[in-house]
């Protein structure tokens, strides 16, 4: 088939993945018991787990989840730390896997009280008023 031009392979088109799911975690020391547990949870669900340093309070809550366009705050942070003595904000998880980390938090008894999923509003919050809006609303609600 001498002079016959060949076909080209097709190309898929291919979405590029998201980024990994993740949870940000503060005031849930990898050392402590219940700090270690919620991370083993999301460990055998294949959840990245990060940890929240106060230096880091300042950043954008989508650039703990690595979404892009968003980067870390160009200072550390030196503003107050919140009272808030645990957090879990969880990114990219599915609604399914949201249950599945509740269910396995309460058998595991490691239940996190204030948690938010990450979305579009709050993911542009740096992570220290995210923290402070979430625990207040968990407060009143059980109140």
């Amino acid at each position: 088939m001498a002079g016959k031009p060949q076909k080209k392979a097709a190309r898929k088109k291919v979405k590029p993945s998201g980024p990994a799911a993740c949870a940000v975690l503060w005031g849930l020391d990898p050392s402590s018991e219940k700090g270690a547990a919620v991370r083993k949870i999301l460990r055998d669900m294949g959840v990245v787990a990060r940890t929240a340093l106060p230096e880091r309070l300042g950043d954008p809550a989508g650039a703990f989840a690595r979404l892009p366009g968003f980067r870390p705050a160009p200072m550390p942070y030196e503003g107050p730390t919140p009272e808030c003595a645990e957090f879990v904000l969880l990114c990219g998880l599915t609604d399914a896997q949201v249950n599945v980390f509740l269910a396995r938090s309460r058998e595991a008894g490691c239940v996190v009280g204030p948690k938010a999923l990450l979305n579009k509003v709050n993911r542009s919050w740096p992570l220290a008023r995210l923290i402070e809006a979430v625990s207040a609303e968990h407060a009143a609600n059980l109140q």
